[in-house]
């Protein structure tokens, strides 16, 4: 069998929350050690659920079950001296270190970059907080729906004469972990390439921004500061979910959809869709400025299709006339999705106390060095026997660390 990509990368991991672990989770898929250090209450994720039931219990937090497979779980307090002794033994034998505190709180543990980096100079140290380590925001709590706020895609979601909307989930928090994770990889790159650790420093809000798709560019080259318009694209309608027959599509013409100078003598994509030529010649599909300005008379033209269709006879026509139309599915339509499961993007997974369940792996591949099976997310605390054993710890010290709440 090839081996994994990160077959002989250790990451200790202190994280909590989504961001570090999931950067976490990308380096375990691709065949890293991940030791997950857990205070002796656990990671928080564990208390956020979704829980089966709604009863909530630490082993079957919905979150921390995707976002923690295939590691090992070892409780500690890393917040005193006992604690960080046991820490650092972990990390004479870590590749990575990986953690989501406040760079103050780092400082008091001495676990900061700098109180390290002498100790472990080949350590690749990295760090994911809402604002990063540097700059005036960077002791500030904030979470994923902080950094959305701060990137201006908030400011740009949601209706012109109502309050700024975030989009569901946690994509500030999901983003960071990408790039978190990206960077880790650049940095055991270049220790590689050049010996020596490094500190990965990343702000969810940074992240955030960055995915922001050209306002900041739009303010500075012409000082315009673009308003929410219904979350849509400004450089064009539609590009929009609309209603259908059975439920909801993504209708995006694309560069091609409508009328241009280039294909004006030819039947266009759209007006082939909605099944009436006689539209190609309508002013709102000539014109790309008064779609924008009339769109709710563009829907109307669209509407007697739309609501006598169902979505996948939509998005299949749409498909074969090259326009990028695309279904709005539920999480249910997700699990019995033919592509995803030809991509084999879900893998099943028995967990001792969550029972069978069904999780998507990393969403890439390789051909040279394929991701490793998932495993389920550890208990809490089920290696500490095992890790701390192999740091020279006899069973009456690990009792000792027990009852003085280290482990």
């Amino acid at each position: 069998m090839p081996e994994r990509a990160l077959t002989d990368v250790r990451v200790v991991d202190i994280s909590e929350g989504i961001a570090g672990p999931y950067a976490t989770k990308l380096l375990a898929d691709a065949g890293a050690s991940v030791t997950k250090v857990e205070p002796p209450g656990g990671d928080f994720a564990r208390r956020l659920g979704p829980f089966p039931g709604h009863t909530p219990d630490p082993e079957r937090s919905g979150l921390f079950l995707l976002l923690n497979t295939s590691k090992r779980s070892v409780t500690l307090d890393v917040s005193v001296a006992s604690g960080q002794v046991v820490l650092k033994k972990m990390l004479a034998n870590a590749d990575v270190f990986v953690t989501s505190e406040r760079p103050s709180t780092l400082r008091a543990w001495g676990l900061s970059y700098d109180g390290l980096r002498m100790e472990f100079p080949e350590l690749v140290f990295a760090q994911v907080t809402p604002f990063g380590a540097t700059g005036p925001y960077a002791e500030y709590a904030g979470n994923s729906l902080t950094a959305m706020a701060m990137s201006s895609i908030m400011y740009n979601t949601g209706e012109p004469e109502r309050e700024p909307l975030s989009t569901g989930g946690e994509p500030g928090a999901y983003l960071g972990g990408v790039q978190l994770w990206a960077g880790i990889l650049a940095a055991l790159a270049n220790r590689a390439r050049n010996g020596g650790g490094d500190h990965v420093d990343v702000a969810m809000c940074d992240a955030a921004a960055a995915a922001d798709e050209y306002n900041a560019a739009m303010y500075a080259f012409q000082g315009a500061v673009r308003r929410r318009y219904y979350s849509r694209h400004i450089f064009g309608y539609p590009q929009d979910i609309v209603e259908c027959a059975d439920g909801h599509v993504v209708m995006i013409p694309g560069a091609g959809g409508f009328p241009t100078p280039l294909n004006k003598d030819t039947i266009s994509p759209m007006a082939l869709l909605l099944e009436d030529v006689d539209l190609n010649a309508h002013p709102l599909f000539m014109s790309p400025g008064e779609r924008m300005i009339r769109w709710r008379e563009f829907d109307e033209l669209a509407r007697p299709y739309l609501s006598t269709h169902g979505a996948d006879e939509i998005v299949q026509t749409a498909q074969a006339l090259r326009m990028p139309f695309a279904y709005v599915p539920y999480a249910s339509d997700l699990l019995d999705d033919a592509h995803l499961a030809e991509r084999e993007f879900f893998a099943g997974v028995e967990h001792p106390h969550a029972g069978t369940l069904k999780l998507p792996v990393a969403p890439f591949k390789m051909s040279e060095t394929p991701l490793a099976p998932l495993s389920a997310a550890p208990a809490l605390g089920e290696a500490n026997a095992e890790v701390l054993s192999q740091l020279g710890y006899s069973q009456d010290e690990l009792g000792v660390l027990s009852d003085r709440g280290v482990i």
